[in-house]
């Protein structure tokens, strides 16, 4: 079937890794890729492995962001289908090699990281580095170079890197530390300067302008939670609550997960497939024996059921928007936590011209084509990293 929708010149989808999980970095990809594009050479058909890089932000969470990235296709060297049909150890030894190659490709389209730490740390210093972008192809461009320049500078000092490096590193995790804990995002910390000097003449000004805010966030939150209350939290505490337990018996059976975060969101998903029409029937039961409506009214009712709930899902995110703006709003409530918050924005601005500093001092020495190529093809980079690592255990 595989082959037949190839011929015909359709298209298969391959997790060629074989599984969910939730690592920073690729499994080991399954032989099945490599099987299937010399089985379609065979029938006369060198068919293109295109690589898709599904880059997850909150993957676990509903309406979480995702970026897809194309790369370039691969392609089976046709003159290494003769030792495909020898069997045995060339058979096998084309079949690695291919899969190296959509290895490499698959490496130019995701931000492959050692570990979860290392890869926030890389998102701060790309934010610090740089923060605004004319397309997301340009931030994941950018946040590869961060990704690849530090797993270069760690293999460049075999993991102990100086401890002016490591001074850096530890100040961008402080000032992440204290974005999280004061509920604020990096690019809210320029709204605190401007925000600052609009009420530098007016103390007044300033101290009832916090509490009004808040006030304000609190309401508008209320608001938007109100279609969700009834039509969304009922079946969505359930299916937390669900795919949780499902997530913590997935984790128990796996060798792979790390948090098993990668388990939520499907199983959230399908249960609500689920739950969600069977509370609509229940909402249309309770109408029938409990109320006076006729028979379309109540009809009427249930089929605007799905239009409610999906204006409760958009209003209910718009409430959270504003929860997490009131979070650090109240938090300036804190003489202790104001201090703070007052002092992000000068720490921003110091980290930021180091972080530039130290980047154009290591980067022609250390980082090489990282830093001084304005465009790079990242399966090509991949596969040149490979084979100087080959080179090195040779």
């Amino acid at each position: 079937m595989v082959l037949s929708k190839l011929a015909s010149g359709g298209a298969i989808a391959i997790f060629p890794e074989g599984g969910s999980h939730d690592r920073t970095d690729l499994l080991p990809l399954k032989v099945g890729v490599s099987l299937i594009s010399y089985s379609a050479m065979e029938d006369g058909l060198n068919v293109p492995i295109v690589p898709v890089g599904l880059n997850y932000f909150r993957g676990h969470r509903f309406r979480g962001r995702v970026i897809v990235e194309f790369g370039r296709p691969t392609y089976v060297d046709p003159n290494t289908l003769v030792d495909y049909q020898k069997g045995g150890l060339t058979k096998r030894k084309v079949c690695t090699q291919l899969l190296e190659k959509v290895e490499d490709s698959m490496r130019g389209v995701i931000v492959s990281c050692p570990d979860y730490e290392s890869l926030q740390m890389i998102h701060t210093a790309r934010r610090l580095y740089r923060s605004k972008f004319s397309t997301d192809s340009e931030k994941q461009d950018l946040s590869r170079r961060f990704a690849e320049g530090y797993k270069r500078l760690l293999l460049v000092t075999k993991g102990n890197p100086p401890a002016k490096w490591l001074d850096l590193q530890n100040r961008i995790n402080r000032y992440q530390k204290d974005l999280n804990e004061l509920g604020i995002r990096d690019y809210q910390v320029h709204g605190l300067v401007s925000e600052q000097n609009e009420t530098d003449g007016d103390t007044v000004l300033r101290e009832m302008r916090l509490p009004f805010r808040i006030a304000e966030l609190i309401l508008l939150s209320l608001l938007a939670l109100v279609p969700t209350l009834f039509l969304n939290l009922p079946v969505g505490l359930i299916a937390k609550l669900y795919a949780n337990r499902r997530r913590k018996k997935a984790l128990a059976a796996s060798k792979v997960k790390v948090k098993g975060m990668d388990v939520l969101l499907s199983e959230k998903v399908l249960l609500c497939i689920v739950l969600v029409p069977s509370l609509w029937l229940l909402y249309g039961l309770a109408l029938f024996h409990f109320t006076d409506l006729d028979e379309s009214a109540i009809a009427l009712v249930i089929f605007s059921l799905p239009l409610f709930s999906y204006m409760g899902i958009v209003t209910a995110e718009a409430g959270m928007v504003d929860l997490k703006d009131l979070k650090p709003h109240l938090m300036r409530l804190y003489p202790s936590t104001r201090s703070r918050h007052l002092a992000l924005p000068s720490v921003r601005l110091e980290l930021q011209n180091d972080l530039r500093k130290f980047i154009k001092t290591i980067g022609p020495s250390f980082l090489g084509d990282i830093y001084t190529e304005k465009e790079l093809d990242w399966a090509l980079f991949q596969h040149s990293s490979r084979n100087k690592q080959n080179s090195k255990y040779d």
